[in-house]
C-alpha cells in the first residue's frame, strides 16, 4: 500500500508540475479535431497562435510554472504559432519588400536572443529568480526591447504582403498588438504584478475576442 501511495504521489506531482503542458498539448489536439471537422483553416490558425502569449503572461505574472515546463511549452507553442502564420503566408504570392521586413526583424529578434541567453530571454530573472543583469552587446546597445522590435517588424511585414494582408490582416495584426502587450509587461516589471495580471488579462481576453471575430468573418 506504501509504494501504491508513493507511486500515486509521484503521479500526481508530476501531473502537477506538467499542467501547462498537458494543456498545450489538448488544446492542439482539440485545434485539430476541431478543424477537420468543421474543415475550417482560421480556426486552426488562430486557435493555434496566441498560446504562447498566455503562457508568457502566467510566467511572468505569477511565476506558477516550473521554469524548465515553461520554455519547454512556450518554445513548443511559439514554433506552431509561426508554423501556422508561415502556411498561410507562404501560400501567397512573394512580396520581396514583405519578405526583406520579415527576414530584417527575424535576424534581429535571433541576435537579440543569442546575447541575451535562452534563459533570460524567457524571462529567467522575472519566472526563475535569475539576478538582473544589463546586456550591453548588439542589438541591446541600440535598444531597450529588440527583441519585441523584431517580433513587431515580422509580423508586421506580413502586411506588407496585399493579397495575405486582405485575407489575414487580423492575424497578422493581433500578433502585433499582443507584443506591444509584452513590451507593457515588461516596462511594469514585477513592481507592478498585481496591473499586469490584471491588464494582462484584459488584453488577452480582447485578442481571444478579436480572433473569434476574425473566424466567424470567415477568413479563406
Amino acid at each position: 500500500m506504501a509504494v501504491l501511495s508513493e507511486g500515486s504521489s509521484s503521479f500526481r506531482a508530476a501531473i502537477g508540475r506538467n499542467g501547462s503542458t498537458l494543456a498545450c498539448v489538448l488544446l492542439v489536439l482539440s485545434v485539430a479535431l476541431g478543424a477537420a471537422l468543421e474543415r475550417s483553416l482560421p480556426l486552426a490558425i488562430y486557435l493555434l497562435s496566441f498560446g504562447h502569449y498566455v503562457l508568457y503572461w502566467v510566467a511572468f505574472a505569477f511565476g506558477t510554472i516550473a521554469f524548465d515546463v515553461f520554455k519547454r511549452d512556450a518554445i513548443a507553442m511559439k514554433t506552431l504559432s509561426v508554423a501556422a502564420l508561415a502556411f498561410v503566408y507562404l501560400r501567397t504570392p512573394i512580396d520581396p519588400a514583405s519578405l526583406a521586413v520579415i527576414a530584417g526583424g527575424i535576424l534581429l529578434n535571433v541576435r537579440a536572443a543569442q546575447a541575451l541567453g535562452l534563459d533570460r530571454t524567457y524571462y529567467g530573472h522575472e519566472a526563475a529568480g535569475l539576478p538582473a543583469r544589463r546586456i550591453t552587446a548588439f542589438p541591446y546597445s541600440l535598444t531597450s526591447h529588440p527583441m519585441i522590435l523584431g517580433n513587431v517588424a515580422a509580423f508586421g511585414g506580413t502586411l506588407i504582403n496585399a493579397p495575405f494582408r486582405a485575407d489575414w490582416w487580423p492575424l497578422a495584426s493581433l500578433h502585433v498588438a499582443l507584443n506591444i502587450g509584452l513590451l507593457a509587461m515588461e516596462l511594469a516589471g514585477l513592481r507592478h504584478r498585481g496591473a499586469v495580471r490584471i491588464g494582462g488579462g484584459l488584453v488577452l481576453v480582447g485578442a481571444l475576442l478579436g480572433a473569434i471575430l476574425a473566424i466567424a468573418k470567415g477568413t479563406p
